[in-house]
């Protein structure tokens, strides 16, 4: 349990009761404010809110609030706006942002997040157990309260079943170990769900150290069903952000899950979900982001983007301001500390003009005053990396020497082909098998049909290990696009057209040391460099965004490109846990099976 949640210190609730009392003066007093009460689902009108220190001390209307005004006391005029308790975020990889922990927390705190629950298994897939002892470190001094989870599944699948070449494997017992560091909340979400129902005894182990130690066990169960569903919550998992329809979130629920519902930046399952929250009081729902990217992050907002898309599609706004505050905090076991405006609590305070459209104009966290009218009042300086994090792409082989596409025993003609098809919006991929052109020993790409070239390449260890594959409806257009977003164990992935672009691309990232990289006709037509373990800037905020918007418009208007959150579909083909094909660096995965399968089924017989 993070340090500042854990401990009670009893010289600052004797300064709470007096503040409370009227006997000290508050150092933060909010009037003339509606105050949403995430506790009751009322609004109380007229009200005002005291804060001392850290904590709230005295809340509703409160007929003279002269007596806690001194001359040092800052007083704010709510004007009728709305006070609601800061946004908790459930279950974020702050990594897919493309942004640092300093830079994300400036611009959540922004829209009004105050505590996120981050499971930092991209960067510990990449540096081990030493991103999550970099990312804890740069991260305690910060106003946003970054909950850390250890990463439970590094790699995401048991490496004895060999489906990838891992950068890090994370053992039990370190797990063990790093559960006792400070900032750390629970165990992350455990996503090898093929051992678990297997009962592999080093996962029930890293499930018995959380259990221990009270601390949650967040879960990652697609599709999962009868006894295999029963069977993983048996082993101690109680929740779930996986859910992409509600028939599926109802089954979870009825067993006991907490069911997070995800709205991130390509997974987009709110709308799936409504009848969970719309038709009823879903104690055990909350909203999460999962993976967000910077553009979502700037132009729509962070936990305020989801409850105003909730509160357009239907769902009572306080209701919707439950699902990112109390909820939360009741599933963290932290409801006396965030997710309500009420005595004693953290002063977590978001104000906003109207309640049917969050708008963040003021965020006050941990009683000190971040965003005032919109203009950051607090300083949030940068952090220094180690080299080892910044220098993290090992390819080890020339990219001239690369099986794009591999060589396949039928010269010409035609075969048919395991293809990996992806959708916009979803994170799900489907299997299909597909009668594909065959040239000298090389299958063929096909625009007509929006069938292209993907390979994935070791990028930690050198030892040149890489596979290649098709890949279907990624509208993608130009010639090349490479990465070192590559989920989970973040490999270099690379889709094109031709072996040529492909090669460029590569290059490129390699001398970036990290990050994506677009190229046409043999040249670079766009670049973002991710120094920070090959998947964040260590740029400013505003940078980063500017860099990412100009890929996205080079995308959309010379390559008609309209796939939203493209980079982050593109970064889950990788991942072999997700039904039901992907392609990992030892080749195509039957995610199901948990077992490699090949590009050729057989030989086409038209």
């Amino acid at each position: 349990m993070p340090s500042y949640f854990a401990s009670f210190n009893p010289d600052e609730r004797a300064e709470l009761i007096n503040t409370a009392m009227g006997r000290t003066p508050a150092d933060i007093v909010v009037t003339n404010i509606n105050l949403v009460s995430s506790t009751t689902g009322e609004i109380l009108e007229d009200a005002s809110i005291i804060i001392k220190g850290r904590r709230i001390a005295r809340i509703g209307e409160i007929a003279d609030v002269s007596k806690y005004i001194s001359s040092r006391t800052i007083v704010i005029d709510g004007r009728k706006r709305y006070a609601v308790p800061g946004f908790i975020d459930l279950h974020i990889h702050i990594e897919s942002t493309l942004l640092d922990p300093i830079g994300f927390s400036k611009i959540a705190l922004k829209h009004g997040t105050t505590t996120v629950v981050a499971d930092p298994h991209e960067i510990v897939n990449v540096l081990g157990l030493k991103g999550l002892e970099i990312f804890t470190k740069v991260s305690r001094e910060l106003p946003l309260k970054i909950l850390y989870e250890v990463p439970s599944c590094v790699p995401a699948t048991d490496p004895s079943y060999m489906l990838e070449t891992p950068g890090n494997i994370v053992s039990s017992r370190e797990v063990k170990e790093a559960l006792n560091m400070d900032g750390i909340i629970g165990l992350g979400e455990v996503m090898d769900f093929i051992s678990v129902v297997n009962a592999n005894r080093e996962v029930i182990s890293k499930i018995q150290a959380a259990s221990e130690r009270r601390m949650v066990i967040d879960g990652h169960a697609p599709l999962l069903s009868d006894e295999k569903l029963d069977a993983y919550i048996a082993a101690g998992i109680l929740s779930d952000h996986e859910s992409t329809g509600s028939r599926e979130a109802l089954e979870k629920l009825r067993r006991g899950m907490y069911i997070f519902i995800r709205e991130g930046s390509a997974w987009r399952d709110l709308k799936a979900l409504l009848p969970l929250i719309r038709d009823r009081d879903c104690m055990l729902c909350s909203f999460v982001s999962d993976d967000v990217n910077v553009f979502d992050l700037f132009t729509k907002g962070h936990m305020d983007r989801i409850i105003n898309l909730a509160i357009e599609y239907g769902v009572d706004p306080v209701k919707a301001i439950q699902y990112a505050t109390i909820n939360p905090a009741l599933r963290l076991h932290l409801e006396d500390q965030i997710g309500s405006i009420t005595p004693g609590r953290l002063g977590d305070i978001v104000i906003t003009e109207r309640i049917d459209h969050i708008k963040p104009v003021t965020t006050i966290a941990n009683g000190s005053i971040i965003y005032y009218e919109g203009e950051l009042k607090k300083v949030i300086k940068k952090a220094q990396y180690p080299e080892e994090a910044l220098n993290t792409v090992k390819i080890g082989v020339d990219p001239s020497s690369l099986s794009i596409p591999p060589r396949i025993e039928v010269r010409e003609g035609s075969v048919l082909a395991n293809v990996i098809e992806v959708t916009p919006g979803s994170a799900l991929t489907k299997w299909r098998i597909l009668d594909v052109e065959v040239s000298e020993h090389k299958v063929l790409p096909d625009p007509s049909r929006d069938i292209m070239y993907i390979t994935v390449i070791d990028r930690h260890k050198a030892t040149g290990s890489h596979s290649s594959g098709l890949i279907k409806g990624l509208g993608f257009k130009a010639g090349a696009i490479a990465q070192t977003i590559a989920h989970d164990t973040h490999n270099l992935i690379v889709a094109g057209w031709s072996k040529e672009d492909m090669m460029v691309a590569v290059e490129r990232v390699m001398r970036l040391q990290g990050g994506i990289v677009i190229v046409d006709d043999g040249k670079i037509v766009s670049e973002i460099e991710l120094k920070l373990a090959g998947l964040m800037s260590i740029k400013e905020p505003d940078e980063v965004f500017g860099e990412y918007l100009n890929m996205v418009n080079t995308l959309r208007t010379r390559f008609q490109l309209d796939f939203e959150s493209f980079f982050m579909t593109l970064a889950l083909v990788s991942l072999p846990v997700i039904p039901d094909l992907r392609i990992t660096d030892k080749g195509l995965v039957d995610v199901m099976k948990g077992r490699l399968v090949p590009l050729v089924v057989e030989a086409s017989r038209r």
